[in-house]
């Protein structure tokens, strides 16, 4: 006679859950505390472009292109084959091996004696970032449960707002700092300018984070789609599934580089309209928009994710994207108003609601584009989602302030004419690709729940 096996007694089974949950929190801290450290990597160079161009006898031209296109053009593009690397391979010893790359490029920065050595070292800060993203994204949507996963993408997107805050008004007084200690001299590398001294002490936390992401435990990879392959699938798989559920795929991807316009816009001419139109220094432009970010922004982004949580479990399979729509339809008015305010204490008292509402949508964004997709193509789906939003975005963002002031405004120089119209159609155009694609989004992530097992509360 068959005898059954003994089943775990019920506080075993709550130990193990208990310590999964553990396990998946700790990883999230360490991936957030990663993605902070990553902006600051990334956007430190903003804060010493005089002395840069000054020691290696640069145009602004050149400058422009060290912070544009030699990073974010790699950062986008290698995304997608590390996308398709997290999909076959140890997600953990991805991040590790990027942080490192980046770590060792943030520091050759620094070593850095001329245009081309300085740009080759920018682009391998971005390679080395671009494992990141789709790495943690995939490792977040098998470490948590599905109704759990928009808040823990939230929580990770913090990076972008305390990145950026820190970059700003920490960032700064680093910069401030050393430039007042005058030129360091090291062994064998010889004497270094203050700028240079800086991109050395960025990167040397990077070490240290290696070392905590190392004792990260990999969970096992799920299986909670419908209609994923048994197999990890090549490109052309890939590009067929999108094909295939492109109404939902395309209204995520639009709606988020569409907002990604206006993010970008915000981000790369508010310091300049703070400055010309109201008068302020740098340091206070810097000082007060940092604050906005950190604050305002990273509040914004945990409301997001709290308001899918509880959209998805009163159920609601269109939870995130609904999240997105509500994000851009909210935002609208706050974020067009705010550049035409007449004095700077008002344009901050409206931009920061603004920014607030802003940020809720970038979590969501990446969970609806996990949860939408097969499990073992959640990497590569990841990285064509970042690719769409550094293109368009950073791309779009970046031109089309000083494009709308020329060609629309008469070439004021002021800015927040074109700020506001740019907010206006950024914004207004997400809410009517999230909107667009609603219904097949909730339908694809039903079917992608559907052979899962009861989610863990």
């Amino acid at each position: 006679m068959h005898t059954p096996k003994p089943t775990a007694p019920e506080g075993a089974v709550n130990a193990r859950s208990a310590a999964t949950l553990r396990q998946a929190n700790f990883a999230l801290a360490v991936f957030l505390l990663a993605y902070i450290l990553s902006f600051v990597d990334r956007q430190i160079l903003g804060l010493m472009v005089d002395p840069i161009r000054s020691d290696l006898g640069l145009s602004d031209l050149q400058i422009g292109l060290l912070q544009g296109v030699a990073f974010a053009l790699l950062y986008a593009t290698m995304g997608v084959p590390f996308g398709m690397a997290v999909d076959r391979w140890s997600r953990r010893n991805l991040i590790i091996a990027g942080v490192i790359v980046w770590s060792i490029a943030t520091a050759l920065c620094g070593l850095a004696g001329s245009f081309a050595t300085l740009f080759a070292a920018r682009v391998l800060v971005g390679v080395g970032e671009a494992t990141l993203s789709p790495a943690v994204h995939s490792f977040l949507s098998d470490a948590f449960p599905p109704h759990r996963l928009a808040r823990a993408m939230s929580i990770y997107t913090l990076g972008i707002t305390i990145g950026s805050g820190m970059a700003l008004i920490i960032g700064g007084s680093v910069v401030a700092m050393i430039a007042e200690s005058g030129a360091t001299v090291l062994p064998v590398i010889g004497e270094l300018r203050p700028w240079q001294t800086t991109f050395l002490v960025v990167a040397a936390p990077g070490l240290f984070l290696a070392l905590l992401i190392a004792m990260i435990r990999e969970p096992a990879r799920t299986s909670r789609s419908a209609h994923g392959p048994a197999e990890v699938p090549g490109i052309g798989a890939i590009l067929r599934n999108f094909w295939t559920h492109r109404r939902a795929f395309l209204s995520i991807h639009l709606s988020s580089a569409l907002f990604g316009i206006y993010g970008y816009g915000i981000t790369g001419w508010y310091p300049t309209l703070l400055i010309r139109s109201h008068q302020m220094t740098a340091g206070e432009a810097g000082l007060w928009l940092g604050l906005v970010y950190l604050v305002c922004g990273s509040l914004g982004s945990i409301a997001g994710g709290w308001l899918s949580e509880k959209f998805a479990l009163a159920g609601r399979t269109d939870a995130n994207l609904r999240v997105v729509m509500l994000a851009a339809g909210t935002v609208l008015v706050p974020a067009t108003l705010a550049p035409l305010m007449p004095s700077a204490p008002l344009l901050l008292a409206v931009f920061a609601p603004a920014c607030f509402l802003f940020y809720a949508y970038f979590g969501c964004s990446t969970a609806a584009i996990q949860l939408a997709s097969p499990p073992m193509m959640r990497g590569a789906n990841s990285a064509l989602f970042l690719l769409t939003n550094a293109l368009v975005g950073l791309s779009a963002g970046m031109l089309a302030v000083p494009m709308a002031d020329r060609w629309v405004f008469g070439g004021t120089g002021q800015l927040g004419n074109a700020l506001a119209l740019i907010a206006a159609l950024g914004c207004g155009g997400a809410f009517l690709a999230a909107r667009t694609g609603l219904a097949a989004y909730g339908e694809l992530a039903r079917q992608s729940a559907a052979p899962a097992t009861q989610a863990t509360p």
